[in-house]
């Protein structure tokens, strides 16, 4: 028995309404998905992410150490007591491990943090010496680290 044209109009619609519904449950995560990496490349992977702590930390223990420098470069106050590079640092080396810990999660942070030791050591042996020595090791540290980062 042929079935009657409303019938076929209704199987027809039916049948738009289950293939939109496959598309739709295909398309929509796909889309979300997309959306995710996309914002994840342009934005960074998060305040979290290995990659931006250690280039943050980097820059807080590299600005530290140019704080350190620039104190004892100073003349020494009151009875002409030497001043110690390693106090002048704090509070932000005692962070140090958890930067050096996302350092070495962070592709290519194992090289910033060597570069920053390079260069926290030898400030530490050169603190009354002249800084413009240091301006290749500076580079070093800054070289490094991501560009969007720096």
């Amino acid at each position: 028995m042929p079935l009657a044209p409303v019938d076929v109009a209704r199987a027809k619609l039916r049948g738009k309404r289950v293939a939109l519904g496959i598309v739709g449950a295909i398309a929509v995560p796909f889309i979300a998905s997309s959306t995710v990496q996309i914002a994840q490349a342009v934005f960074g992977e998060g305040a979290g992410s290995p990659d931006r702590a250690c280039s943050a930390g980097v820059r807080e223990l590299q600005a530290a150490l140019d704080r350190a420098s620039a104190r004892l470069l100073l003349p020494a106050e009151g009875d002409g007591a030497d001043v110690t590079f390693g106090p002048a640092t704090i509070p932000e080396w005692r962070d140090a491990d958890a930067v050096r810990r996302a350092c070495d999660a962070s592709e290519g942070g194992a090289q910033a943090w060597a570069a920053l030791e390079r260069l926290r050591r030898t400030e530490e042996q050169l603190a009354h010496d002249a800084r413009g020595e240091l301006t290749p090791l500076r580079r070093d540290v800054t070289a490094h680290l991501p560009a969007e980062l720096r």
